[in-house]
């Protein structure tokens, strides 16, 4: 395996709740699908990657029938405490085929989680995500951009390069940087895709933090 698997992200979710803390960016990743979910008349919606399930509940909370995987026990354990009677959230692994028949939903959104892998294995993941998406349905993601990486690289130095684009971090996490070209040609096939970058600066000095592409592609 060359990514960061099931037993890491055990451990990352365990620390944070052991700190008393959790991996949740608020409204910053749902708030600007609201309006495109709405104007699809999107229902049904699978996040893929969700953690520890805010966004999913947020998601929940506008109404939406919510299912959410993600391959870490811990964080699933975490989503279901607190919200199990809202959202559906199930251990699963999404590079590899998900128990859903094809068209299962409106709407497939992933925040910060599909850029963990090597470049066979993000496009088999894209693919699934075409199969799951119904005909005009809409598939909503956050990916680091390349321009990313010398930001990341401030607080979490790439040990080794695996891939192009594709680094080994010193904590054991493994981080694909997407270039627009990249994506691109991984949603060629779909009807629309628009891609916007997005700056995020630090909360305390205001100086670039992160930056990311936003995508939102039709089926």
């Amino acid at each position: 395996m060359t990514y960061a698997g099931a037993l890491f992200w055990d451990q990352y979710f365990r620390r944070l709740r052991e700190s008393g803390d959790d991996l949740d960016w608020k409204g910053q990743w749902t708030e600007p699908f609201l309006v495109p979910l709405a104007e699809a008349a999107a229902r049904t919606i699978l996040e893929l990657g969700c953690g520890t399930g805010n966004d999913a509940a947020r998601l929940a909370r506008e109404g939406y029938s919510v299912t959410a995987i993600d391959l870490s026990p811990e964080a699933i354990e975490q989503a279901k405490a607190r919200f199990g009677s809202d959202v559906r959230f199930l251990v699963a692994d999404m590079t590899r085929p998900l128990p859903f028949p094809d068209g299962s939903f409106d709407a497939v959104m992933s925040n910060v989680a599909m850029h963990m892998f090597p470049d066979a294995v993000t496009r088999s993941v894209f693919a699934e995500v075409g199969r799951l998406v119904r005909p005009d349905g809409l598939f909503l993601f956050h990916v680091n951009a390349l321009e990313d990486r010398p930001l990341r690289d401030r607080w979490r130095p790439g040990a080794r390069e695996l891939e192009k684009d594709y680094v080994l971090e010193s904590s054991g996490q493994t981080m694909h940087f997407f270039s627009e070209a990249y994506l691109r040609e991984l949603l060629g096939e779909w009807r629309e895709l628009r891609l916007d970058p997005v700056e995020i600066a630090h909360s305390e000095t205001g100086e670039p933090f992160k930056q990311v592409w936003r995508g939102l592609a039709q089926r």
